[in-house]
């Protein structure tokens, strides 16, 4: 039978929102899913708010949710009463929390719960008060009675189950803002590979800027990166350096050779969109160039240590091997131990190139932005780029240049980038001129076609080319 717990006396009729929990039968997961909790109840609190306010004429101003349902994977008297005593302590009711039963006529009243329990899910839904009710719909406007509520739900539900927040933060989320500085990394793989190519130095800064356009720690990818490819000197790796594919990605079986890309910027961008597959379920931001992006159970590994198979709570993951994700944040953990004793106060560097893309044209990187700019202007056609391989300067003049396009199938957009339509054309393998550059969606640079300079409608990405 269906249960819910109330805390103060309610119009049912008047209910106006249900948010469903489902706690994992799985107590590994159930520690993804109480850490989100307190998040959770808020967002239920605050989604109803323009509704009720509405609803209510605008009495003081924006009102809250007022019921929310929860399912859970036990019995739901206990805790349902247990939550009802939390709502009754943290709101200050007049009515002591309780648990009520409603019956309809097809046995338990509400469809939520007859759901749950046709599955042997049994269920709770927790009333905390109606509009009817003032008082408790003034406590519930409040911002920060919001934030004490949710958190002590949560907190009660994490302790019904035995989940502590100790357990939690020892592991590493792969989405968010990278720690490790191109300094600490580059000072890492000189120390591991004193024979490391220029190449690889120089498209450092690539994993930090790739990262942060999908919300992926940059400094993560380049960690797995050395893992894979044992320090980038490829001794017992399933890829070489040209392959541009520095995580092992296709390689499915032993004798495979893996994946292969056009540049070590798209090499990077789909070894940062396969860790997003598996760390979240966020749309790409960029076009996805991950051939394996598809093969992936999107969210099933939210955590660095669940990269590998074998310490994956669902059995998923990157790699089979055993702590495949320890050693990646052991990696991690050297990288950013490191201390940089060289570098000015002025973190920032300021490189000076033709195109971010083409690192081989760099005239210098400076902590400086005024000897970054001078040295721009003295070199025409040249900008000046920050870490992340935005243009901050300038000086105006375009040289037309030569890129080899080595694919049949490079469209042709009529604007720069991907939400520009396509021409219906194709360049086709050859060189081409490219009279103007842009940045755009889905591309890190884009390139007008000295063909179609005139009205401007023919672009292609640069990150297909190669510069001649």
């Amino acid at each position: 039978m269906g249960q819910y717990a109330r805390s103060d006396i309610v119009v049912e009729s008047n209910s106006l929102l249900r948010a469903v929990f489902f706690i994992p039968k799985n107590k590994e997961r159930q520690v993804t899913v109480m850490r989100q909790a307190v998040t959770t109840v808020q967002y239920v609190f605050a989604g109803i708010g323009g509704f009720m306010g509405w609803f209510l004429g605008g009495l003081d101003g924006f009102l809250y949710a007022l019921l929310m349902y929860v399912v859970i994977d036990y019995a739901s008297t206990d805790i349902g009463l247990k939550l009802a005593k939390v709502v009754e302590s943290v709101m200050g009711t007049a009515q002591s929390g309780r648990i009520a039963t409603r019956q309809g006529t097809n046995g338990e009243y509400y469809g939520v719960l007859r759901g749950a329990n046709a599955v042997g899910t049994p269920g709770i839904i927790l009333e905390h008060s109606f509009h009817t009710n003032t008082r408790a719909t003034k406590w519930l406007s409040s911002d920060s009675n919001l934030q004490k509520l949710a958190k002590a739900e949560a907190e009660c539900m994490a302790s019904y189950y035995g989940v502590t927040q100790k357990e939690e933060t020892a592991l590493t989320k792969i989405m968010g803002n990278a720690v490790a500085t191109v300094e600490q990394m580059t000072a890492y793989i000189k120390a591991k590979n004193s024979d490391v190519a220029q190449s690889v130095v120089d498209m450092i800064p690539l994993y930090l800027s790739e990262g942060k356009a999908e919300g992926v720690r940059g400094d993560i990818a380049f960690a797995q990166s050395c893992l894979e490819t044992g320090n980038f000197g490829f001794s017992g790796s399933a890829v070489t350096l040209d392959q541009n594919n520095f995580c092992g990605m296709g390689v499915t079986s032993n004798g495979m050779k893996g994946n292969s890309f056009a540049t070590p910027q798209l090499g990077i961008r789909a070894q940062v969109q396969h860790l997003k597959a598996y760390a979240s379920t966020v749309d790409l931001k960029n076009e996805c160039v991950d051939p394996r992006f598809k093969y992936v159970t999107r969210g099933c590994a939210e955590y660095v240590e669940w990269l590998g198979q074998k310490e994956n709570p669902d059995g998923r993951g990157w790699a089979a091997g055993a702590g495949y994700g320890a050693k990646i944040i052991t990696i991690l953990n050297a990288m950013i131990g490191i201390k940089n004793e060289t570098a000015e106060p002025e973190e920032v560097w300021y490189r000076v190139r033709k195109t971010w893309a083409d690192a081989a044209t760099q005239k210098g990187a400076f902590h400086s932005l005024e000897n970054a700019k001078r040295c721009a202007d003295e070199n025409k056609g040249y900008s000046v780029f920050d870490e992340s391989g935005k243009v901050i300067y300038s000086n105006d003049t375009f040289t037309p240049y030569l890129v080899r396009v080595s694919i049949e199938d490079l469209n042709i957009r009529k604007g720069p980038g991907t939400d520009y339509d396509k021409t219906g054309k194709y360049t086709g393998k050859g060189a081409f001129t490219i009279v103007e550059e842009a940045e755009g969606k889905g591309a890190s640079l884009w390139g007008l076609l000295k063909s179609y300079q005139k009205n401007r409608d023919g672009w292609i990405s640069l990150d297909y080319t190669e510069r001649v």
